[in-house]
């Protein structure tokens, strides 16, 4: 029988898998044409994260012309608000996390890792979705060809997102600024600037303009450009979460010298802890190459995959936290079926009408210790830890 050519065969494969990928895109949005937020928060959850009682809650709603939640026909309860409700309870209060403007400067945070596989974009997706739901603003850019951050979010990548649509058409001169790439999400507080293929293949393009430049201060210019164009846009944000390709090439190098802070996922195995050591040796290479004067807030590793049934991962966890110190989060990112099934299903865990509680309270836990960092870094919020025994 002859060899099917290569082409026919490589058709036959994506004519049936991106068929399968739209269906799951439309499961995720159903019934809607659009993803949505479906989660609605009960008075008790709403009166916490609002920072008022329920009962101050409900004399509000008339006021601001919040619509009384949906009351369960079976025993008459009140069912829960919306986000959008709630961040309009917040402002009314004024509980808004929003960072001082004044004194504070917006965090760039990208989630970095060379090595794929090790819960990068899924770090990024869930902190993201973890700080709206605190109250902040959010701007993610998706930055991997791969758009697994993107599909999240409800899009379908080369589909619906073409290269004028990513930080391509920033990066390549059709625009002065970020702003027009954009995009409101269904999430309340979460903006995106989405990614697709075209991302891999810029990456040429951009080293042949790289070679172009006829100085070196010129060739270092093009590494900086993405951290000029988020500073277009960074003061809408509170927080600007940037989804690196698991590659060190020149968008990811990009990448790199835009952020103020590192999150680097790793495995709690040799392997992704010797991949981590190398992407470090890596980074500091080029960092001194490209921008010596480069300062991060911090660089700190974030376990993940976490395993807890196996004595090695536990003894490998010890292992971490005294080679890389005070650079490594305290709190572990589980492995959790409930986090691998509801990406499958393009849905997070902090979005499901009926969210597994202890996965959501891990997850609260290793982004409350992210989120704590942040913080720290805004003068505005001294007096608030101060009260709260945090120096």
């Amino acid at each position: 029988m002859p060899a099917t050519p290569a082409i026919d065969k490589l058709d036959d494969i994506l004519a049936f898998s991106e068929n399968f990928l739209e269906k799951m895109h439309e499961m995720g949005q159903s019934p809607h044409s659009r993803k949505s937020l479906q989660r609605l928060f009960s008075p008790s959850e709403a009166a916490e994260m609002v920072g008022r009682d329920r009962t101050t809650l409900a004399r509000a709603e008339a006021e601001l012309g919040v619509a009384p939640p949906v009351r369960n026909p079976d025993n008459n309860r009140r069912v829960g608000y919306t986000l959008d409700q709630i961040q309009a309870f917040r402002a009314h209060f004024k509980t808004l996390p929003h960072r001082d403007a004044t004194q504070d400067r917006p965090m760039v945070i990208a989630c970095q890792n060379f090595k794929g596989g090790v819960g990068k974009s899924t770090t990024c997706i869930n902190f993201a979705h973890y700080l709206a739901l605190k109250g902040y603003r959010v701007l993610v850019i998706d930055t991997d060809s791969q758009a697994t951050t993107t599909s999240m979010f409800g899009y379908v990548p080369d589909a619906e997102i073409k290269q004028d649509d990513t930080i391509l058409a920033y990066l390549g001169g059709a625009h002065s600024t970020l702003a027009p790439v954009v995009r409101r999400t269904y999430f309340p507080g979460i903006d995106l600037i989405p990614a697709c293929l075209a991302l891999y293949e810029a990456e040429i393009a951009l080293v042949l303009h790289i070679a172009e430049q006829t100085s070196p201060e010129a060739r270092r210019e093009v590494f900086a450009e993405l951290r000029y164009g988020i500073q277009t846009v960074a003061d809408e944000y509170d927080v600007v979460l940037l989804d690196s390709p698991p590659a060190l090439g020149v968008i990811s190098l990009n990448v790199l010298i835009a952020a103020d802070a590192l999150v680097v996922p790793t495995a709690a195995k040799m392997f992704d802890f010797s991949s981590t050591v190398q992407f470090f040796r890596m980074i500091r290479t080029y960092v001194a190459q490209l921008a010596p004067e480069k300062s991060y807030r911090w660089i700190s590793v974030l376990t993940t995959l976490f395993d807890q049934r196996y004595d090695s991962q536990r003894q490998f966890v010890d292992v971490m936290r005294a080679c890389f110190g005070e650079s490594v989060f305290q709190r572990v990112f589980f492995h959790a079926a409930e986090v691998i099934n509801a990406s499958a299903q393009f849905v997070g865990p902090y979005e499901q009408i009926k969210p597994n509680r202890k996965v959501l309270e891990m997850m609260d836990g290793v982004f409350g210790e992210i989120e704590l960092a942040i913080l720290r870094e805004w003068p505005s919020k001294r007096a608030e830890l101060n009260a709260r025994g945090i120096i």
